[in-house]
C-alpha cells in the first residue's frame, strides 16, 4: 500500500504495533504529544520531536531564519506543554544544502537559542548532515511532569466541555496572507504564523489545577486533533461554530481571504493553542485559571456518547458537513 493511501496516522498505527514497548517504566509510548517516562514515584520524563522540513512546513521567503529557529522550537515546546510539563533540555539535527550561508545557520540558532532561554531550556547536543535540495530541522525536546498530573488524550468523557486557549485560525490567515506577498512583522496574522507562542504557562497550570481531564495542541487544526482526543478516549464530540473565538484580524481579513467564515479556525492548522475537556464541575476553576493568567479558554462544545460521532452545529443548531478536517502529510 502506497503511504499516500495509508496516511499519517495510518502509518504511525503500523508503527506502533510492530514495536510494542514492555518496559514497565514506560508510562506512555506512541500515541500522544509526547512519550512519558516514569523516573520515580513521583516523576516522570516527557520526549517529543518534531520535523520541519523546507517546502513543507516553511518557505525561507516567509521569515528570517531568526524567527524560524524561535518557530522550530516553539513547535516542541507546544507538546510539552499539551502534557503539563515543565520543557528542559533539547537537540538539535540538521540536514543542510551545501550552499547554505553560515550567516542563516548562525541566525537559525540564535532564534532558537533566544526561545530557549524564555523558557528556561538548554541545547545539549545534536547532530548535522547534508541535503542536497532543502533545509531539514528536526529537535527532540525533554520535559519533566509529575507523574500524576500529566495529562493525555484519552481521559475525556461523555459529558466534559471542550475548551480551547487562545483564538482559532490566526495561523491560517496568516500563512494565506505570506503566500499573497505580505510580509511585514507586525502583521498579527502573519506573527500568529511565524511566531507561535507556546502555551507552557497553561498547560502547568491546567496539570496542576486537576480541572482538565484530556488535553492535546492544536497543529493540524482544531477539527482534526479533536478527533485525536475522540479516538483516544472512545467518545464522540459536538462543536459550535458560533463559540469559535476568533480574534479581531481573524474578523476583519476572513472575508477578504476564505469563501468560508469558518473554514480557516475549524481545520487551519498551526495555532498551537491547547485542546483540551473539562468535567462541568470543574468549569468555574478553568475560568478562574483564565482570568489569573489573563489568557482566554472558551468552551466551545462537549463531549458526546461515541455513537454520535463528530458533529459540528451552526448558529442555528443545523448539522454541518466539514470539506475539510486538517492537515494532511500524506
Amino acid at each position: 500500500m502506497q503511504i499516500n493511501k495509508l496516511g499519517e496516522f495510518g502509518l504511525i498505527e503500523k508503527i506502533a504495533r510492530s514495536a510494542a514497548v514492555s518496559d514497565p517504566q514506560v508510562v506512555k509510548a506512541i500515541g500522544d504529544d509526547a512519550a512519558v517516562v516514569s523516573l520515580d514515584r513521583t516523576a516522570c520524563l516527557l520526549v517529543t520531536t518534531d520535523i520541519l522540513k523546507e517546502g513543507i512546513h516553511f518557505k525561507k521567503a516567509f521569515s528570517s531564519p531568526f524567527v524560524l529557529g524561535k518557530k522550530c522550537l516553539a513547535v516542541n515546546l507546544s507538546d510539552i506543554a499539551a502534557m503539563g510539563g515543565t520543557p528542559r533540555y533539547y537537540f538539535v539535527s540538521l540536514a543542510i544544502p551545501p550552499d547554505t550561508q553560515y550567516g542563516f545557520i548562525r541566525e537559525l540558532y540564535r532564534g532558537m537559542n533566544a526561545q530557549a532561554r524564555r523558557f528556561g531550556v538548554q541545547l545539549l547536543g545534536g547532530d548535522t548532515t547534508a541535503s542536497q535540495d532543502s533545509l531539514v530541522v528536526s529537535i527532540t525536546l525533554l520535559g519533566r511532569a509529575v507523574k500524576r498530573q500529566v495529562l493525555y488524550r484519552h481521559g475525556a468523557g461523555p459529558g466534559d466541555l471542550i475548551f480551547v486557549t487562545g483564538t482559532l485560525g490566526d495561523s491560517a490567515l496568516g500563512l494565506m496572507l505570506l503566500e499573497k506577498g505580505v510580509r511585514p512583522a507586525y502583521n498579527v496574522l502573519v506573527k500568529r504564523h511565524s511566531d507561535p507562542q507556546p502555551r507552557i504557562e497553561a498547560g502547568r497550570a491546567l496539570a496542576c489545577s486537576g480541572a482538565a481531564s484530556a488535553m492535546m495542541d492544536i497543529s493540524d487544526g482544531l477539527a482534526g486533533d479533536l478527533r485525536h482526543i475522540m479516538k483516544q478516549s472512545g467518545v464522540g464530540a459536538r462543536i459550535f461554530l458560533d463559540r469559535l473565538p476568533l480574534s479581531a484580524a481573524y474578523r476583519r481579513e476572513c472575508p477578504k481571504l476564505s469563501a468560508d467564515w469558518y473554514l480557516p479556525a475549524l481545520s487551519g492548522g498551526e495555532d498551537y493553542e491547547l485542546l483540551f475537556t473539562v468535567p462541568r464541575r470543574n468549569e468555574k476553576r478553568v475560568q478562574a485559571l483564565a482570568g489569573k493568567l489573563r489568557l482566554p479558554m472558551t468552551c466551545i462544545g462537549e463531549i458526546t456518547d461515541t455513537k454520535q460521532g463528530f458533529t459540528v452545529l451552526d448558529e442555528r443548531g443545523k448539522r454541518l458537513r466539514l470539506r475539510e478536517t486538517g492537515f494532511r502529510h500524506f
